[in-house]
Parts: C-alpha cells; structure tokens; sequence
C-alpha cells in the first residue's frame, strides 16, 4: 500500500452538507466520500488522455481497408453469435 499524506481543505456548507449526506446514505466516512470522489476524477481524466492519444494515434495513421475487413468480420460475427449477456 502507498504512503498516505493527510491534506485538510476548506468546503462550503452546503458541500459538507451534501458529503455527509451522501456518505449516511453509503455508510461511508466523509474521507472516504472525499477519497471515491478524487479516484472518480483522477481516473476520468486517465481515460480522456487516453482517449486523446488513441484520437491522435488513428489520426496519424488511419486504419486501412485490411483492418476495416477485421472489423467489419467481427461486428458480424457478434451479431450472429448467440450470447447470453
């Protein structure tokens, strides 16, 4: 487990107010709200990077006709296949 480092903020009072709301209805702490909340943004920004450079990568390089094929093969086949989701 990584080093944690304790931080302290100030919040509105309506903030708080939704926090400990929140956090009765979850039966969580307010850190851990706080804590959910900052994974929650920092992995949402992870997948737009992501989704920037994946943007970059096909705009550098646009998939060809053979990899069109490939993806054409398996939407089809996922169409046919019969999958109990």
């Amino acid at each position: 487990m990584s080093k944690a480092t304790q931080i302290a903020f100030q919040l509105d009072n309506e903030s708080l107010r939704q926090i400990d709301e929140l956090a009765t209805a979850k039966s969580w702490s307010r850190a851990q709200v706080l804590r959910v909340a900052v994974d929650e943004l920092l992995a949402t920004r992870r997948e737009a990077t992501i989704d920037a450079q994946l943007a970059a990568g096909y705009g550098a390089q646009p998939p060809g006709a053979e990899e069109d094929a490939w993806a054409e093969m398996t939407v089809d086949a996922l169409r046919t296949a019969d999958l109990a989701w």
